[in-house]
């Protein structure tokens, strides 16, 4: 897990169902959507660690799920981890670009580590990928405002000696 320790093992998905202190022996096997409905009730109820080891299961066996890639971002930015947020929804991204909450979910990430420049390449990207909406509008006037906060503080700066 990336999150917590792994309690899963194999090509397939499989999770302890109880709260027993031998989980190896009571693995139950889960299809991918009962892994992914569990990981987002789990996260919705708080309940992180079940929520990273249900989304780390998927990610085990299919890699380039778009969807549990984008869950295990949004559960790094919730733990503050933005750094770590990144790859998982820029390969969520990959592998399905239509979806507009992917979009928003990197750019917003971008901005709030302050990497402005490639917020606005990936703002672009979507446009060009045909994602319109009025939540990538507010993203761009974020990212312009940002711009434009940067270039009054270059220009403040007092002159070299």
């Amino acid at each position: 897990m990336y999150f917590s320790a792994p309690w899963f093992v194999s090509d397939d998905i499989y999770t302890c169902d109880c709260d027993c202190d031998n989980e190896r022996s009571c693995f139950m096997k889960l299809t991918l959507e009962e892994a992914l409905r569990r990981g987002a009730e789990a996260h919705h109820a708080g309940e992180l660690q079940d929520a990273d080891g249900y989304f780390t299961a998927i990610l085990k066996v299919y890699p380039k799920h778009a969807d549990a890639n984008h869950n295990m971002g949004i559960l790094a930015v919730g733990l503050g981890r933005l750094e770590l947020a990144l790859p998982f929804f820029k390969t969520a991204l990959e592998v399905n670009p239509s979806i507009e909450q992917f979009w928003i979910s990197y750019i917003s990430t971008l901005l709030n580590l302050q990497q402005i420049d490639e917020a606005k390449i990936t703002l672009n990207q979507a446009k060009v990928g045909g994602i319109v909406s009025d939540a990538l509008d507010t993203l761009e006037k974020a990212v312009d405002q940002h711009q434009v906060g940067s270039k009054e503080l270059s220009n403040n700066e007092p002159p070299p000696h």
